[in-house]
């Protein structure tokens, strides 16, 4: 079972389905079971306090896949980002997000190995200055994203985007269901970033009360505020109202900060990460091959 988009013949994989990268939730068991389903596991560096720890995760990983695997790197100099880049380099990792730095840092090192970065935006702006500094692709992070997100829906921002600048999209933001994804691909995106779906899976490390919390919240259930982090997020609100600000880095406090987009809707219950991807997937190509239906004879 394949879908065949710009992005799976960039990365060599089998579903235009990338598991989101998500803080203190994307760990090597979620991030190996997206790959092995054909799609692309991810994870981001910050879920690492050491270049060590992160090596014994990749180390983890190739262990059990050698499947395509992704990063979301933080290039602000806030973290060991070279260090962190040549492990990820010298285990194969494919796909770079980059996110809160200049993405044309690592843009050389990372293509000589044959590897690929997407810049995180919100804006046309954004979307322009990535172009400019040579990204292979962008993440439409829309409205409903979970997490720090923009303000302008997805059916708007990919397209948007797309025609902007040419680049490929990734749609990130309302995407749990294949119905979801069909749609994504037809905006023009080359693929889509599941979060909040895979929060309520078994291989995410998230504690038991905040995957039911997805399972029970509802789209209104969702709140948008930058009192935590500054920045405009979405977030469960029944986390957000315990918080002022968001912990200090390394607290236990972030696992119950509950971050979490609009499509909660569609999260209905806890499934293993590959048969989420893959019922993504059967129920997108359904949809895809249903539609030639609507054109008249």
């Amino acid at each position: 079972m394949t879908l065949n988009t710009p992005l799976t013949s960039m990365l060599g994989i089998d579903l235009p389905i990338i598991g989101a990268p998500m803080f203190l939730v994307s760990y090597e068991d979620l991030t190996t079971a997206v790959s092995k389903a054909g799609g692309l596991g991810m994870f981001p560096l910050p879920n690492y306090r050491t270049v060590g720890e992160l090596e014994r995760a990749l180390r983890n990983i190739r262990s059990r896949t050698q499947c395509p695997i992704g990063v979301n790197i933080h290039l602000s100099g806030r973290f060991e980002w070279k260090e962190q880049l040549r492990v990820c380099l010298d285990y194969g990792v494919r796909l770079f997000i980059s996110s809160l730095g200049d993405p044309g840092l690592i843009l050389k090192q990372v293509h000589s190995r044959g590897g690929f970065v997407f810049a995180d935006v919100i804006s046309g702006r954004h979307a322009l200055s990535a172009k400019e500094k040579g990204v292979d692709g962008l993440v439409a992070v829309a409205a409903g994203a979970g997490g720090h997100a923009g303000d302008t829906p997805t059916m708007v921002l990919v397209p948007y985007l797309r025609a902007l600048t040419g680049l490929p999209v990734l749609a990130a933001g309302g995407v749990s269901t294949g119905r979801q994804l069909a749609a994504a691909l037809t905006l023009g995106a080359c693929g889509a970033v599941v979060g909040t779906r895979l929060v309520a899976s078994r291989e995410a490390r998230a504690t038991e009360a905040y995957k039911q919390a997805i399972l029970d919240a509802g789209p209104d259930d969702i709140v948008c505020t930058d009192r935590i982090t500054g920045t405009p997020a979405n977030w469960l609100s029944q986390s957000a109202a315990r918080f002022d600000k968001h912990p200090e880095l390394g607290s236990k406090k972030w696992q119950d900060l509950w971050s979490a987009g609009k499509s909660v809707a569609q999260a209905q219950e806890i499934h293993s990460a590959g048969r989420i991807v893959k019922e993504m997937a059967d129920e997108c190509i359904d949809i895809l091959t249903g539609m030639t239906g609507v054109m008249a004879p």
